[in-house]
């Protein structure tokens, strides 16, 4: 705790910017300040933390809806203690350079919901998280280029599946807790585990979105760039002709590739 600590709660919390006021002794008892960081704190004029606070929590909110619109909505509308306490660790922190608009905060954001948040609204924020660091991944777009581009040459024929197969650079596997592709409301999204498999595409919409079974994730997960059609089908199990056909149609999608 600290200096850094105090001015954080204040400037994200009216009820800390209050104690400023009406409990200076019990502020510097809770951020262990001494006597000189708490006269630094005194002596700007309320004024100046409410303007402040209106800019800094306004730039925080603008960063993650950008990101993660749907549970940015969730939190300031039903889970506001959440949001703010959340805030608190977050506001006066060094953020990294050269990163997209709001993803170092999304990221800070989908982590510490994962620890304190209920399990709809954690599973929820990974889920928008990953479909915004897609969008902004510049391998995913230059890979949704080359399948365009691959996809407009080869016509409406099989595209086909040979050599060492690897996941293309525009598709992310993920696993979750609950059906997040049936939200919002975030709130009533069924307690159903998900697989979902998210493709960066050249044009509009730039995210498509699927719902996956197990047997197709066994294969994905195989396509790393160290085996071929016939071995990725062999170790996945299963029907080893349900498992061709998968796979010719996630090649066919421009999913998996041969290892260039």
């Amino acid at each position: 705790m600290g200096v850094q600590d105090a001015l954080a709660a204040m400037l994200t919390c009216e009820k800390e910017s209050a104690l400023l006021r009406e409990d200076p002794v019990g502020l510097q008892c809770r951020y262990e300040l001494s006597d000189a960081e708490l006269a630094m704190l005194s002596g700007a004029a309320p004024a100046g933390y409410r303007v402040t606070r209106t800019g800094v929590m306004g730039k925080l909110r603008s960063a993650i809806a950008t990101c993660l619109p749907d549970t940015a909505a969730e939190l300031l509308g039903a889970h506001r203690a959440l949001w703010e306490e959340f805030a608190r660790g977050v506001v006066g922190r060094p953020r990294p350079a050269g990163r997209p608009f709001g993803i170092w905060e999304s990221e800070r954001l989908a982590a510490w919901l994962a620890v304190h948040a209920p399990p709809r609204l954690a599973a929820y924020a990974r889920y928008e998280l990953a479909h915004a660091k897609l969008v902004h991944d510049r391998d995913a777009a230059l890979a949704a280029r080359d399948a365009a581009t691959a996809a407009g040459s080869a016509g409406s024929g099989d595209r086909p599946v040979a050599g060492a197969l690897r996941l293309s650079a525009a598709a992310r596997v993920g696993t979750y807790t609950h059906d997040v592709t049936a939200g919002p409301p975030i709130g009533e999204l069924p307690a159903v585990r998900t697989r979902v498999l998210l493709q960066r595409l050249w044009r509009a919409p730039v995210v498509r979105v699927y719902r996956i079974d197990d047997g197709t994730a066994a294969l994905l997960a195989r396509c790393d760039g160290t085996r071929d059609a016939d071995q990725v089908i062999a170790e996945a199990g299963g029907d080893r002709a349900r498992a061709a056909e998968t796979l010719a149609k996630l090649a066919l999608a421009g999913l998996v590739w041969p290892r260039s």
